[in-house]
């Protein structure tokens, strides 16, 4: 979204047409900022409020004899909570399930991304098993890449207005390949919006790890077209963004039971991946990412939203995985998302690159035993689920 590259929530959806309504999922913005009725938060509106109430609330009458305790039910309190509060909510749902490590030999940065899962019985215990492994590139590997960022800036002038809508909004560009607004799929939006925050945090913490440099800091030429961003290159936020929205609203799609022409099913999942492969190339005409870093940025997004899919269900028996061997990488190849994922199946490849030596691989393993969902996702999965069994007219 980029919060990612650019700084800013892209909760807010920036300022693209009806998304801005869509607030930064605290009020749904055009409610204003005071609770949701529209009455500014300011001294003249408290002042309104005490004198309005002197002049209603008559004598003193008898408390209510009820018990206002919400019940401990999981999810009960979902639907009456704000967007904002549920966020939070989701998100630490997510961070619980997740710990990333960084293995550095001074040469080759590796960072793994680990499932966690929490056994109960007398004393909890805690296990760790390797969700997606990224093995750096070489120094001299994103140097040789550069050529890449000095032929795709001749696409700056045609893309620049793409460039600048993505660095703050990405879902508007999905929305107009699968029909989507506040409106009419709000739980879908906010489904999506929690993906995007879950998935900021661990490309983040791998960046961070990795600690590979820019472009621009191999050359004077580079020149970027848009500010680059202070953190590390790889992975592609933009790229990880991208095909976690894209996947994620595939799924979305598959698992509706309304489907009007399955003849042309897989063109929608064709298109959303051509999407997002579109964003994380941007990135690179625009002058701020190695086409490598894409690579690892989609295989990144691509697994994690089967991590995120598979944490809405009730209990979880299997665990998709990915690794990727930037070393392997061979510096002359551009981004090419058929590589990685094929949208027919909704399944990655199993590997890329020479079959002895492949820079990735990806497979499903089932787990030795069940693990427990994340009660909160499958509630808001459900929701956006439902909105896509039946034709919106």
């Amino acid at each position: 979204m980029s919060n990612a590259e650019s700084g800013s929530p892209e909760g807010s959806f920036g300022s693209f047409g009806s998304f801005g309504s869509f607030g930064s999922f605290g009020s749904f913005g055009s409610f204003g900022s005071f609770g949701s009725f529209g009455l500014p938060a300011s001294p003249l509106a408290a002042e309104a409020l005490i004198t309005n109430r002197e002049g209603i609330v008559g004598p003193t009458i008898p408390f209510l004899d009820y018990d206002p305790r919400p019940s401990t039910d999981p999810v009960h309190g979902l639907p009456h909570f704000s967007p904002a509060v549920r966020a939070s909510i989701f998100l630490f749902e997510f961070a619980s399930r997740l710990a990333v490590t960084v293995k550095d030999d001074g040469e080759t940065p590796v960072a793994e991304v680990l499932s966690t899962s929490l056994h109960g019985g007398p004393k909890h215990r805690m296990s760790a098993e390797p969700l997606v492994t990224v093995v750096a590139p070489t120094i001299d590997q994103l140097r040789e890449q550069t050529k890449f960022l000095s032929a795709y800036a001749d696409l700056r002038q045609d893309r620049a207005r793409e460039i600048l809508v993505q660095t703050s909004a990405l879902i508007p560009f999905y929305a107009s390949i699968l029909y989507m607004d506040p409106g009419r799929t709000p739980h879908t939006l906010e489904f999506l919006q929690t993906a995007l925050s879950c998935a900021n945090m661990v490309y983040m913490r791998v960046k961070y790890g990795l600690a590979l440099p820019r472009p621009l800091q191999f050359s004077p030429q580079i020149q970027p077209a848009i500010p680059t961003p202070t953190h590390p290159t790889l992975p592609s936020g933009h790229a990880t963004e991208a095909f976690l929205l894209a996947r994620l609203i595939w799924k979305l799609r598959r698992h509706a039971t309304h489907n009007p022409d399955s003849r042309q099913e897989a063109t929608w999942g064709e298109m959303l991946m051509r999407q997002a492969s579109r964003i994380a190339i941007n990135r690179t005409v625009a002058g701020v990412h190695f086409p490598v870093d894409s690579v690892a940025g989609a295989i990144l997004g691509l697994t994690l939203a089967d991590f995120i899919w598979d944490l809405c269900d009730k209990t979880i028996q299997r665990r998709a995985t990915a690794e990727f061997d930037g070393r392997r990488f061979p510096v002359e190849d551009d981004f090419h998302w058929h590589a990685l994922y094929e949208p027919k199946d909704d399944e990655q490849k199993p590997w890329a690159g020479k079959k002895s030596q492949p820079w990735m691989t990806s497979g499903t393993k089932k787990l030795k035993s069940e693990e427990q969902g994340s009660a909160a996702f499958h509630w808001l999965r459900n929701r956006a689920l439902s909105e896509w069994e039946k034709p919106l007219n």
